[in-house]
């Protein structure tokens, strides 16, 4: 009589689960890498369109004649139209019509503004 093997031997298919597993274990952390860094730009986009939407708002009222934002703060109480998340915590300070310095906070990411530049805080 002729047997007729077909299919995997348990050793083989305990190769291959030790194979991916290895893989699974060194692209793991790249990854998660890779998702943080997207979270980070996201956040920072999200920032600066803020600071965008801040300096829109001043100008429009400038135009209008109305609340006179040329020199204020703008904190998390202060009605700015825009698009997107609100942050969670801000206090940007406005000079001459521009965003110059103060910190803003979109979900766990803070970031400050230093004359106008925009860096993420370094959590400690």
């Amino acid at each position: 009589m002729k047997m007729n093997k077909k299919g995997f031997t348990l050793i083989e298919l305990l190769a291959v689960i030790v194979i991916l597993s290895i893989i699974m274990l060194i692209a793991t952390p790249v990854i998660m890498g890779v998702i943080e860094e997207a979270r980070q730009g996201a956040a920072k986009n999200s920032a600066l369109g803020y600071i965008d939407a801040i300096e829109k708002h001043v100008m429009i009222q400038e135009l209008k004649g109305g609340v006179d934002l040329q020199n204020a703060t703008i904190d998390e109480n202060t009605d700015i139209p825009h698009r997107g998340e609100n942050p969670s915590s801000v206090s940007l300070a406005v000079s001459a019509g521009a965003v110059t310095n103060g910190y803003i906070q979109f979900g766990n990411y803070v970031f400050t503004v230093t004359d106008g530049v925009v860096a993420l805080l370094e959590e400690s």
